[in-house]
């Protein structure tokens, strides 16, 4: 995989935001194999060797919008615990299951505001493996390590031990694999079989990681 640069002037970063946004906004109605340069120049206003002199080709944008949803994921994280959560007392459950359910549905906004690019980066990165860039990879994991703090914190009041971090990616990936189905592959099974509400997926998944977690 060639390495991702980073525009220095001005102008170069703002070409580059447009094509970008141009790219996102195309995926909204199509898969990206189905998005030709000619599109993407069309969508943002510029001309087709505009891209050409940046990019060799439509997959060299990909490297760069994973880079860019990474920006999106740690300016989303910095919200989720914003307000307070309502909640009973620490010691009944009720504490840990009000943190899950926040995390969830922060979750399940995050997926159906970003779904095209969110799905689009998924499956090309299992088609290309290198398109997993481990710097962005070990970022994610130093960013869920601080976002699972006050699930953790909630655990410490209920006096229920803190999982092992094996465990603890054991409950990342129960958190991540449902809504990866639920929100960017609806129509595909198993997904389409499951005729539920949000907030009854909510509640289902919230109640399905606190009995994860309970001793």
């Amino acid at each position: 995989m060639e390495p991702v640069l980073t525009p220095r002037q001005a102008r170069s970063q703002q070409t580059q935001e447009r094509l970008l946004e141009a790219l996102e906004s195309l995926l909204d109605d199509r898969v990206f194999e189905k998005i030709t340069i000619q599109d993407i120049a069309e969508e943002a206003g510029v001309a087709v060797g505009t891209i050409y002199r940046r990019f060799r080709n439509k997959e060299a944008l990909l490297p760069v919008l994973y880079r860019r949803l990474d920006g999106k994921m740690d300016a989303w994280a910095a919200t989720v615990w914003r307000g307070r959560i309502k909640s009973g007392a620490a010691d009944d459950g009720s504490a840990l299951r009000a943190v899950l359910r926040r995390l969830v549905v922060a979750h399940v906004r995050f997926y159906r505001d970003n779904a095209p690019i969110l799905r689009t980066l998924y499956l090309q990165v299992r088609l290309d493996g290198e398109l997993a860039n481990p710097a962005v990879a070990t970022r994610r994991r130093d960013l869920y390590q601080t976002l699972l703090e006050p699930v953790w914190d909630a655990l410490k009041a209920a006096g229920w031990p803190v999982p092992t971090p094996s465990r603890a990616k054991c409950f990342v990936l129960l958190l991540l694999a449902p809504m990866t189905e639920r929100c960017l592959f609806p129509d595909n099974t198993p997904a389409s079989t499951l005729t539920m509400s949000d907030r009854q997926f909510v509640a289902e998944l919230t109640e399905a990681l606190y009995r994860y977690l309970s001793p």
